[in-house]
């Protein structure tokens, strides 16, 4: 499958391209800057290399990278996801696209969630998006550290929501495809804002009991 990652060099983007290069899927990096595009998805190369693994990876403007996809992943910091979007709005037709996007403001020594007018980064990016598009929700709590580190078992959650059950059938595919992740259906996109105020509780708990990695696991 092809696989576009705007502003794939974040965090969990690293993990999110190391492991489906890994299983053979085809990734473009998308970044603002051409360069800064190809220097990354020459570095993930290297590192995939060293572990003999043979990608399919290009990086290119974000709007290339969006057009060229099948499924696209938002990985973009909150301020920016929705003007970004905006920006290329024409790169997309009938794309998949997923949006692990959450807004989150520092208050003293904590993060707490601080949703868009929209009521939560999701519906807020749906806005930016066309109507053609199949929006999901969803990779928002995985720990960036452990994703990346492709050989390692991820026996975690990942909640997803979405309008689409075909996209969303999509979505699951892929992140079962990492190992020992299991994937709820959480229902429509609405429901993206209970899912994404869990995440500063995660990212809180990592600060204070660094080096441990919180995520979700649902029993």
């Amino acid at each position: 499958m092809k696989i576009a990652l705007l502003g794939g060099t974040g965090d969990i983007a690293e993990g999110l391209v190391l492991r489906w290069s890994k299983v053979g899927h085809e990734i473009f990096i998308g970044s603002r800057s051409d360069e800064k595009a190809k220097g990354i998805a020459a570095e993930y190369t290297q590192k995939l290399n060293e572990l003999g693994i043979v990608s399919k990876m290009q990086g290119m403007p974000n709007a290339d990278a969006a057009r060229a996809a099948e499924v696209v992943i938002i990985s973009i910091p909150p301020e920016h996801a929705a003007s970004t979007i905006t920006q290329i709005r024409d790169s997309f037709t009938s794309q998949i696209v997923v949006t692990p996007v959450v807004s989150m403001a520092k208050k003293g020594k904590v993060f707490t969630y601080s949703p868009p007018p929209q009521g939560s980064s999701a519906l807020q990016i749906k806005e930016a998006l066309p109507e053609t598009t199949k929006l999901v929700s969803a990779y928002h709590n995985l720990p960036a550290k452990e994703l990346s580190q492709i050989d390692q078992v991820l026996d975690y959650d990942v909640v997803m929501c979405g309008d689409d059950d075909e996209a969303k059938a999509v979505v699951k595919r892929l992140t079962e495809e990492m190992q020992n992740l299991r994937v709820l259906d959480a229902g429509p996109l609405e429901a993206s804002s209970m899912i994404e105020a869990i995440t500063p509780l995660i990212v809180n708990l990592n600060i204070r009991y660094k080096p441990q990695h919180f995520s979700v696991k649902f029993v």
